[in-house]
């Protein structure tokens, strides 16, 4: 009851600024999440992922074809203060239709976030809580202005298993809300995804769910549906083990 009641108000929440039409978009969603211990305080990581969209619902009787939406780079430096919280900083190149010669929008971008990790019961819990500095390009002034954002993140891991961590399930839900001045809305995206985890000894760990993006586009006022199959690659290096 709990779930339903805070999936409405996130609904409620978002359509409620929504002034145009639902569009929605189906397909891929490849991740490759890769993560290195450095030292006992510190550690580096990668994510890279691409989103695919294979099916596009008309939009004012258009539709598009397949493409490739948005191909997306990260690099991050964290510094882990104690088992429970770490404190991370890092730089994002974003670039939406990359294929798309006419079309295409580059986005440079820095984060610093904070990340809480606590036990529920059985369920490995974790909060983020994300600062966006964003600089997007405008292909028709050719500038790129400075816009913010602030992320929230919570995820919960549970394993499956009794006899080992290896088949887990994962789920997540993260709020986008836009802080620069006067927004066209304040509460502009929302992702949630779950999905089933596989851990192995050599290939590091394997996760694969339904994955949901709303969003809403402040240049047309319609809500953004994207509904993807996710496929994340998670591996992990620890250089101590390495030096040893």
């Amino acid at each position: 009851m709990r779930l339903k009641w805070v999936v409405s108000i996130i609904i409620i929440f978002i359509c409620g600024e929504v002034n145009g039409q639902n569009v929605n978009h189906f397909g891929l969603f490849p991740v490759i999440d890769h993560s290195g211990q450095l030292s006992d305080k510190w550690n580096y990581s990668f994510y890279y992922f691409g989103a695919f969209n294979l099916i596009n619902e008309k939009v004012n009787g258009v539709a598009e074809g397949p493409n490739f939406a948005v191909f997306y780079s990260e690099q991050a430096i964290t510094y882990q203060l104690n088992t429970h919280l770490s404190f991370t900083g890092s730089y994002v190149y974003e670039r939406q239709l990359p294929l798309d010669k006419d079309n295409y929008r580059n986005e440079n971008r820095f984060y610093l976030q904070t990340t809480l990790n606590s036990n529920i019961g059985r369920a490995l819990m974790r909060y983020r809580l994300r600062y966006d500095g964003r600089f997007i390009q405008n292909r028709v002034t050719g500038e790129s202005p400075y816009t913010s954002r602030l992320r929230f993140l919570i995820r919960a891991t549970v394993s499956l298993s009794q006899k080992n961590n290896r088949l887990y399930f994962t789920a997540y839900n993260e709020m986008f809300f836009n802080t620069y001045k006067n927004p066209v809305t304040v509460y502009a995206e929302n992702w949630a995804f779950a999905g089933i985890g596989l851990r192995t000894k050599k290939s590091g760990a394997f996760e694969l769910g339904p994955f949901y993006i709303a969003f809403v586009d402040y240049t047309g006022g319609n809500l953004l549906n994207y509904y993807y199959l996710q496929f994340n690659w998670i591996t992990h290096l620890d250089s101590r083990k390495e030096k040893n």
